[in-house]
């Protein structure tokens, strides 16, 4: 039963990959938290477009429309821009694992919707991962 939940496959390695960069990268925002949170998000913004612009094109991707330029760029300022800005000034206010923690909380939230909206089917995998997520919340937060 738990032997095919706990096999890895090649995304799964990449999602595993990305998750210790963004800790590295919450430690990394921390030690910069007390600067302007707007600088922050200036430098990690172009940092992001850059990359995020690099891969596109080597993987053959074209440049959009001129006209749905703005459109992208003004959602990744809303989904990412602002994102990034309340971040960085709560991991001033409240700290870095605090801070991951209540941030932690959007896949539970997003859980949730998939059931109610979705009816996505409740498994025990579902609920065993979501127990130690959920203690692994409580426990950050202590």
């Amino acid at each position: 039963m738990f032997e095919d939940a706990l096999s890895f496959s090649r995304g799964s390695l990449f999602v595993l990959g990305a998750t210790i960069c963004w800790g590295f990268e919450n430690n990394c925002t921390r030690q910069i938290a007390n600067r302007d949170p707007m600088e922050i998000v200036t430098i990690k913004e172009f940092g992001s477009g850059l990359g995020a612009l690099a891969i596109a094109f080597a993987i053959g991707e074209q440049l959009p429309d001129i006209k749905n330029i703005f459109i992208i760029v003004m959602l990744g300022y809303i989904a990412y821009g602002l994102s990034i800005y309340s971040y960085t000034y709560a991991q001033r206010t409240i700290g870095a694992a605090r801070t991951s923690t209540y941030y932690a909380l959007a896949p539970f939230i997003g859980a949730l919707l998939s059931i109610i909206l979705l009816r996505e089917p409740v498994t025990m995998t579902f609920v065993a991962a979501s127990v130690i997520m959920a203690i692994g919340c409580w426990i950050a937060t202590k």
